[in-house]
């Protein structure tokens, strides 16, 4: 089974997916399946986290910098990372949420590109990054 996992991995998640279908505990590659599974969870956690991140820079541009042409494309891009923040979220994931961490992240890349004073503590509660911008008329 390892041989088949090193050299078509396609091919392997099939055949596992195939021998947990049928209950087939002796053609279940246990230990690579668990490295998987442990990956795939902390993959999705990183995608969020990812997108809380640029969600965060973009906000923090919104709330603290002056500028006026750049909004509306900063409003989308808030939009969007919503949008991927919602179809990927899960109870469990909201509760492994470092948001303190992906706000000092984001802070250090919108200080690189602005110079703005923006609280070095973290002034946003996840609810409140959630919150839509109103659709002008």
């Amino acid at each position: 089974m390892t041989n088949v996992y090193e050299t078509d991995f396609i091919k392997w998640t099939q055949e596992q997916a195939q021998a947990l279908k049928e209950h087939n505990i002796a053609a279940l590659d246990w230990e690579n399946l668990k490295e998987e599974i442990e990956d795939l969870g902390n993959e999705k956690l990183n995608a969020v986290n990812s997108l809380l991140k640029r969600l965060i820079e973009h906000r923090l541009k919104l709330d603290y910098s002056q500028e006026i042409y750049p909004r509306n494309h900063w409003i989308k891009e808030v939009d969007n990372f919503q949008d991927e923040i919602e179809d990927r979220l899960t109870q469990t994931l909201l509760n492994k949420l470092d948001i303190n961490k992906q706000y000092e992240r984001a802070r250090r890349v919108v200080l690189r590109e602005y110079n703005l004073d923006i609280p070095q503590q973290c002034t946003y509660t996840f609810e409140e990054l959630m919150v839509r911008y109103p659709l002008e008329d």
